[in-house]
This record gives structure tokens, C-alpha cells and sequence, in this order.
């Protein structure tokens, strides 16, 4: 009886003494899942709650490195100087401008469907509107975009001095655009953006997919260079489609949201 109540108050003393040790460990905020997924992404690609998950923890993780390190008081030193400098002046986030984007773009074509080979003359140009108005997918964002666009196919006759044949007209689009990261440089990422716009072309609708590559300036410039390679999906006829791919230079200028406001009640004061 008494060799059973010996042993009884052995195993209770043993739960309570690993009880104890799992109750004195500290989870490693450092290795947090959401953590290390979030220190991956640019800050500028966070939404609002997502960029203050991240400093919380990354103050969490330096906290925890500050204990485990208390055995080398000068690295200590430097990390506790580092946080103290980081509360006075914290890293505070600066969400992007809104900016409504007008512009121009000229193309030509460097791929052509045999139907529209036979043409010798091309003439491709249109103004685009890029809006910050989005529409959030899953992790996805996308930008609505507009687009008028003229086109134009001939076979011009010199001697006569006359166009002997025709094919084109003008297209009304409207789309999405998804910038994604492709890789990072020293100034940041390099977002490419794809889009793809659909409308009424000359005869019926037709589809537009697009690839622009930002061509990279001052951060603070407004104006904006970008180059495009499009394919063009379109109806030629009652039974006939055809296609080209071409490649273009968009240049357009950045009007932010706040500008719009200043020019609209500027305007107001007149009338």
C-alpha cells in the first residue's frame, strides 16, 4: 500500500515538473507562420492590417532575440539601441497617392495573321485611362482600365497616289490590369502589368491582351513611360477573324485624386 502512494506522489511530481517546463517555454514569435510569410512581401504590397501584424511582431521578435541573448551583453547593447531608435522614430507606412493615369500610345505591328499580311501600311495609336478603382480576387488586386483605339490597314498605290484597299477602324475597351512582382532590384520590385480588355472593335467586338513593362524613373516623376506588347483578337467579317501582335510606347502623365479635387473646386469658384 504504501510502495503504491510512493509511487502515485513519483508520477504526479513528474506531470507537475513537465507541466512547469512546457508552461516556462516561450514560443518563438520569430518563426510565426503569417510572420515570415509577411517579411517576404514588399511593404508597399501590404494592406494596412497586414503591415501592423508585421510590426508587432517584428517588435516580439527582437524582444524574444533579447532574451535569448543576454550571455553577450554587446550585441545586446547594439539591439537595444536599435529598438530604442526604432520607438522614437517608428517606421510609419505611407500609403500610395491615389492617381488617376491619361496618356497616349503608338504601336506597330511585328506579327500579322495572313487575312491582313497583304497590307503594307499600318497606323496604330489611342489615348488609355488607368484609374486606381480595384477590385480585390482572393490576394489578387486589379485595376479597371480605358481604352479608345484607332486602327488602320492599307495597301497604297504610289505611282496613283491612291489606297487601293482598306481594313480597320476605331475600338471603344474597357479592362483590367494586374501589376505583379517579378523580381527585385535596388530600387524595388520590377512589376510588369498584365491586362486584358475587351469592346467594340470596327465590326464586333473583340479581345485585347496586353503585357506593359514600366520603364523606370524618378519615384517622385509624374510622368510615366511604359512599353507594351499586345495581342489583337478581332472579327474582320460575318465568318472571318483575324489577329496581330504589336508592340507600342505608352506615355502618360499621373493626375492624383487630390489634384482632381484642387482643379474641381477651383473651377467652382468661377461659377
Amino acid at each position: 500500500m504504501a510502495q503504491k502512494i510512493i509511487n502515485t506522489n513519483y508520477h504526479i511530481a513528474m506531470l507537475l515538473i513537465l507541466f512547469s517546463i512546457a508552461l516556462g517555454q516561450d514560443s518563438n514569435p520569430c518563426k510565426n507562420k503569417r510572420f515570415l510569410s509577411l517579411s517576404k512581401m514588399d511593404l508597399d504590397d501590404m494592406s494596412d492590417r497586414e503591415y501592423n501584424y508585421f510590426i508587432k511582431k517584428e517588435e516580439e521578435c527582437s524582444q524574444y532575440k533579447l532574451k535569448k541573448k543576454k550571455k553577450k551583453p554587446s550585441k545586446s547593447k547594439r539591439n537595444q539601441t536599435n529598438r530604442k531608435k526604432r520607438k522614437k522614430n517608428p517606421k510609419k507606412r505611407v500609403p500610395k497617392e491615389k492617381a488617376y493615369l491619361p496618356g497616349v500610345y503608338f504601336s506597330s505591328p511585328v506579327m500579322r495573321l495572313q487575312m491582313i499580311s497583304k497590307y503594307d501600311n499600318t497606323n496604330i495609336s489611342g489615348f488609355k485611362l488607368e484609374t486606381p478603382l480595384s477590385i480585390d480576387i482572393s490576394k489578387l488586386k486589379l485595376y479597371f482600365v480605358f481604352e479608345y483605339r484607332s486602327y488602320v490597314f492599307t495597301n497604297f498605290d504610289k505611282e496613283k497616289n491612291k489606297i487601293l484597299n482598306e481594313f480597320g477602324g476605331n475600338a471603344v475597351l474597357g479592362g483590367l490590369k494586374f501589376p505583379f512582382n517579378l523580381f527585385k532590384t535596388k530600387t524595388g520590385w520590377f512589376r510588369p502589368e498584365f491586362s486584358i480588355m475587351s469592346g467594340k472593335f470596327h465590326y464586333k467586338k473583340g479581345l485585347l491582351l496586353g503585357l506593359e513593362l514600366p520603364q523606370k524613373l524618378s519615384g517622385d516623376s509624374p510622368l510615366k513611360i511604359k512599353y507594351s506588347i499586345r495581342t489583337n483578337i478581332i472579327q474582320k467579317d460575318e465568318s472571318h477573324g483575324t489577329g496581330w501582335l504589336d508592340f507600342g510606347l505608352f506615355i502618360g502623365y499621373s493626375i492624383s485624386e487630390k489634384m482632381i479635387t484642387s482643379i474641381t473646386e477651383t473651377i467652382k469658384g468661377y461659377f
